[in-house]
Order: structure tokens, then C-alpha cells, then sequence
């Protein structure tokens, strides 16, 4: 005889996770939690309301490799991790107030630092937009060469203040680069913290912090010197992204490859797209030389050459030609190692395993998951709160227009044209959220 326990299953918890739930209240009142928006390896960010109802974002410093919450509480998943979370907590800080001192129309401003739970947030300024993947992604031909060109000044006058202030960004790519509803660029989601964090603890330097495609090499050999130039690397590669509608190829296997005396695998942009600016492509490309000797030096430098102030240097011979600069440093020397055994690895491995039937189920890709996840963020960002009950579905998509191999991202509702954006006819500077702090 079979027997049926009576006892009923729990209801599904509304709130799963480490983030705080909504409602929860910040800063002695002033902020309340509306929405958990997401998280990286070092923190966690939220949409929230101040103490007047307008809608700022929240990020909590939370490297979850050595924390978990308990109730709001953050606490160590080891005392002996104390060090390694007081030195995170620290960065963050140091971080916030650096980049609460700049004042700039393109850069997300940070308002107010604080203290709760046994870490530290930060108060940043909403913006209401779309970022330049979902750009890419759903109007690929909607950036002219003219406005690809206007956004380059604008993004590179930005980054030049940025470094004048002694901040390097470290993690500039398409998804950190958000336009307005205005159309103005905004810079956010600084990385220095994270960098920082990951060098000075052994355990948080096993938290991936460098982006494939737009991170320079030497964001992936620890012990190397970061410069303006590596965000001018990154910075060229997102535009490579905008012209070529995909990044460049991996900087450690590009170091590998010239490590091997192999050809570099990056194909210069200039002379392939006649129709952008010219010496723009020219300044992408020297930008994107693997060593930061070989690169443009500052932002002022890429503005000058764009106006002819200052010329770019010939591209690049072959990257087998191009001798590997001494390295003093054994580690340095066997992380370079480390990574021509890698770029062996996925050789080897491509070719044990050749290209399945197109008909095959495909192998889910964690970089599309990502940016899936990234597109559910932003557009969480754009909601109304008003509007975050129900929604009916979508009319289901016509059989001509559906992809064989695998189903399109859904797109995200706009309150604005794309038209509206582009080229910014308007563009004024973003009015900052006034705070009494």
C-alpha cells in the first residue's frame, strides 16, 4: 500500500539568493530596495528609491567567494577570510570616493557613499537607456559612420577627464557604455575596485575579472603594469565590436600566437571599411597593439589624431615579425608560457571535436547566457515599477521570420525611438540626482 504524506509543500520563497529582498530600507530611511537587479563576483547591484521616490541604482560590496548573507547581514564565510574582506571593502570605498569627485556628463555619477549590514554601498545616479550591445544586437546599422566618429570624441573627451583625475576605468566595453534617452554616452561600472581587489587577495584572485575581446594581456598576467593605454585598448576594441559587429580576438591568445612567432590573428580595420573615418580606423588600430609601448599613449593623443594633430603610426607588420619585449620577471615569463600552452589546448581541442551538423543541438554558450542575463538587467533598469505587474505575452513570432538554429533574444520594450538617440541632435548634459548629502 502506497503512502501519501499529508504534509503540504512550502510556498516558493519570493526572495532567493544573497541580495537583499525589496523593501528592504538603506542609510537610516533614505534608500528602500525596489528590485535586485544583479551580480558579479564582487557585488551586487539593486534598483532602488530614495527618500523623495526617484529611482537610483544601489551597489553592494559583496565578493561572495568570502561572504554570505545572513538576514541583511553580511558575514565571512571563514574568519579567515577577515583580511582579504576588509581589504575589498576598502577598495570599493577608496573607489567610490575617487569617482564621486568627478563631475562629467558622460561618466554615471556617484552620490553618496555609506555603511550597513557589515559592508559598504554606493549611491549612483539612474540612467534610463540602452547600452551599445543591445545597440549592436537588435540595430547593428543604426550607427553611422558619422555618429560611430561623434561617439568616439565624446567617449574619449570623457575618458581623458577620467584619467586626468588619476582613475583608470578597467572595464570599458559595449555593455558599460550606456546612450540616454537624450542619446548622451555614459560611462559606468567602473573596475578598479575588482582589479584591485583580485591583486591584493590570493582568494579573490580566482574571481575572473577580465572581459575576452576587450581586456589588453596584461589584465591577465598578474604583476603587469596597467596604463591609460590599457583602457585605450579596450576602449578600441568596443568600436571594433560597433564597426565589425563582433570584438576582437582574445588578447592572451593574440599573445600567445606572437609568443609562438605566429601571425597575429587581429585583421587591421583600416583599408577594410572604406566608408568610416579613416584615421579613426587608424587610431583603433594602433590601440590595439598587444604591448602598451606600441599603443597610443592617452586620450588626448587618439582626439589628436582623429583632427590630424597628430599622426598614427603605420600598421603593424606581422605579428611573427614582431619580437616578444624582455621579461625580467620569471612569473610574468611563466604566465606567458601558461598561455601558449593554452592556446595549444584549444587547438587540439577544436580539432578532436570538428564542427557538428548544423541540424545538431548546439552546446549552450555561457558568453550568450551572460549577455542574455546582461539584457534582462538593463532592461529591468528601463522598467517603471508601476508597470511591474503581469504583462501579457508577446504575439508569437511569424514562422518566416523565426532562426532555425536557436530562438533571438527577446527584445526589451523602449519608451523611446532609436531614431531619437542618433546623432543627437539635442544632447545636453544629464541632469544628476540632487541629494541633501
Amino acid at each position: 500500500m502506497t503512502h501519501q504524506s499529508k504534509i503540504q509543500a512550502p510556498a516558493a520563497s519570493q526572495h532567493v539568493g544573497d541580495g537583499l529582498p525589496p523593501g528592504t530600507t538603506l542609510c537610516n530611511g533614505q534608500y528602500t530596495v525596489d528590485k535586485y537587479l544583479n551580480a558579479g563576483g564582487f557585488g551586487i547591484t539593486y534598483l532602488a528609491r530614495d527618500s523623495l521616490g526617484r529611482r537610483v541604482v544601489i551597489k553592494e560590496c559583496f565578493p561572495n567567494a568570502i561572504c554570505c548573507r545572513a538576514g541583511e547581514a553580511v558575514r565571512l564565510r571563514s574568519q579567515t577570510f577577515d583580511v582579504d574582506f576588509s581589504r575589498a571593502v576598502e577598495l570599493f570605498q577608496k573607489e567610490a570616493r575617487a569617482l564621486a569627485h568627478l563631475q562629467h556628463p558622460n561618466i554615471v555619477g556617484v552620490h553618496q557613499i555609506f555603511e550597513a549590514n557589515g559592508t559598504a554601498y554606493m549611491a549612483l545616479d539612474f540612467v534610463e537607456g540602452t547600452d551599445l550591445f543591445d545597440m549592436i544586437d537588435y540595430s547593428p546599422n543604426a550607427l553611422t559612420p558619422e555618429a560611430i566618429r561623434e561617439l568616439a570624441v565624446i567617449l574619449l573627451q570623457a575618458l581623458s577627464y577620467v584619467h586626468r583625475n588619476g582613475i583608470l576605468h578597467r572595464d570599458i566595453s559595449p555593455d558599460n557604455i550606456l546612450l540616454d534617452t537624450m542619446g548622451t554616452p555614459v560611462l559606468i561600472d567602473f573596475g578598479a575596485a575588482r582589479q584591485g581587489a583580485s591583486q591584493a587577495s590570493r582568494v579573490l584572485s580566482r574571481v575572473h575579472t577580465v572581459k575576452d575581446g576587450y581586456s589588453p594581456q596584461e589584465f591577465y598576467i598578474a604583476g603587469s603594469a596597467q596604463s591609460r593605454s590599457s583602457d585605450l585598448y579596450a576602449l578600441a576594441a568596443t568600436f571594433v565590436h560597433l564597426i565589425e559587429g563582433h570584438p576582437p580576438p582574445n588578447s592572451s591568445l593574440r599573445l600567445a600566437a606572437v609568443a609562438e612567432q605566429k601571425p597575429d590573428p587581429y585583421r587591421p580595420l583600416l583599408g577594410r571599411f572604406p566608408a568610416q573615418d579613416q584615421r579613426l580606423l587608424a587610431a583603433i588600430d594602433q590601440c590595439l597593439n598587444l604591448f602598451a609601448k606600441d599603443r597610443l599613449q592617452s586620450a588626448d593623443a587618439w582626439l589628436d589624431a582623429l583632427s590630424g594633430r597628430q599622426s598614427t603610426a603605420a600598421v603593424a607588420p606581422p605579428a611573427a615579425a614582431i619580437p616578444l619585449p624582455s621579461q625580467d620577471d620569471p612569473e610574468i615569463e611563466s604566465k606567458i608560457a601558461e598561455l601558449v600552452a593554452s592556446n595549444h589546448q584549444a587547438i587540439e581541442a577544436d580539432s578532436a571535436h570538428p564542427t557538428a551538423p548544423a541540424a545538431q543541438t548546439q552546446t549552450p554558450d555561457p558568453e550568450a547566457e551572460k549577455r542574455a542575463a546582461e539584457r534582462a538587467y538593463w532592461a529591468i533598469l528601463n522598467e517603471d515599477p508601476a508597470d511591474w505587474a503581469p504583462q501579457t505575452a508577446p504575439d508569437p513570432i511569424p514562422a518566416s521570420a523565426q532562426i532555425e538554429t536557436s530562438a533571438p533574444p527577446a527584445r526589451r520594450q523602449r519608451r523611446f525611438s532609436l531614431s531619437a538617440l542618433l546623432p543627437w541632435p539635442s544632447r545636453s548634459a544629464r541632469d544628476g540626482i540632487q541629494t541633501n548629502v
